[in-house]
């Protein structure tokens, strides 16, 4: 079956450029040969060293479908542009097969300044070298020389420095806004509807106080009359305000009446957690004991008059 040839046909068709072919061209003018993967090799003539201007007919391709980019354009390609290696040969690649892509639909790939791939009868590239001339002039990005590139370098890297010391400046004041914010509402006095502070030498009862009644005590204690007297039985201090008023919580809760006072000490606040009963004196030592083992108390239960 004969290959239908575009060429014959469309003779007159655009043909794809790349965006590297500047530094493909740069590489063989440099390197004299250059390998492109799964195309063929081009050579330049040694006859073009030390020329000025090179021309078309020093330039010769040999077609191997076998062909291996060469690993050198790569890196001189990385040098120039400054991107990453994997990138590079990524682009390479696909800059390669979209010649491919073209000479194998029949139109014509151009390499700018070295000339143009497609596909012959045969199903094999050819190149065909440029009408123009192709010189070191036309480079239209001379390569810099060491001194401006570490100049280039440098000014980037103050760039981001600048950046950086900025963004570190912000972050900054940022975060000493938020302390700042953060301080002064634990400074401010916080207001509680359920736990009030207590005073000194204050009673903190959450039911409403009844300082004539007598409270609930345990059945081994029966209140009497005749010489008697209203004392504080005392069976729990604390300097934790937080234990103070849970435990409270925790007798109301089962019912008990209990009481809470705190005081000034040298070392700061106390709560004392106690019942309030009028009794005769002779007996506040046996009420004492059943107190004490009514709510479990290993320290001694204090007796204070109420």
């Amino acid at each position: 079956m004969q290959r239908f040839d575009f060429n014959h046909y469309f003779p007159c068709q655009i043909a794809k450029v790349s965006k590297y072919d500047q530094y493909i061209k740069e590489y063989l003018l440099k390197n004299s040969e250059l390998s492109v993967e799964r195309i063929g090799t081009f050579t330049l003539s040694p006859l073009a060293a030390g020329e000025k201007n090179i021309q078309p007919q020093f330039i010769t391709f040999q077609f191997n479908k076998r062909a291996q980019t060469s690993e050198a354009l790569i890196d001189y390609v990385v040098a120039e542009t400054g991107k990453s290696r994997i990138l590079i040969a990524s682009d390479l690649s696909s800059v390669f097969e979209d010649a491919r892509q073209y000479a194998n639909i029949g139109k014509a790939f151009s390499f700018a300044g070295l000339g143009t791939l497609s596909l012959n009868r045969q199903g094999e590239y050819d190149f065909t070298a440029g009408v123009d001339t192709v010189t070191v002039a036309d480079n239209p990005h001379p390569l810099k020389p060491e001194s401006e590139k570490t100049k280039s370098q440098a000014g980037k890297n103050a760039v981001i420095m600048i950046a950086f010391l900025i963004i570190a400046l912000i972050m900054g004041g940022l975060g000493w806004g938020i302390y700042k914010y953060f301080s002064q509402r634990k400074a401010e006095p916080v207001a509680t509807t359920d736990q009030p502070p207590a005073s000194k030498d204050s009673t903190v009862n959450h039911q409403k106080p009844d300082t004539t009644a007598i409270v609930t005590v345990p059945p081994s204690v029966t209140p009497v009359t005749g010489d008697s007297a209203v004392y504080k039985f005392v069976f729990e201090t604390t300097l934790s305000s937080a234990r103070a008023y849970k435990r409270y919580d925790d007798l109301v809760r089962m019912q008990e009446k209990c009481f809470l006072d705190s005081t000034h000490r040298d070392s700061g606040m106390a709560y004392d957690l106690y019942v309030r009963l009028k009794v005769a004196v002779k007996d506040t030592s046996a009420i004492k004991d059943s107190l004490q083992k009514y709510f479990a108390r290993t320290n001694p239960i204090i007796i204070k008059h109420g």
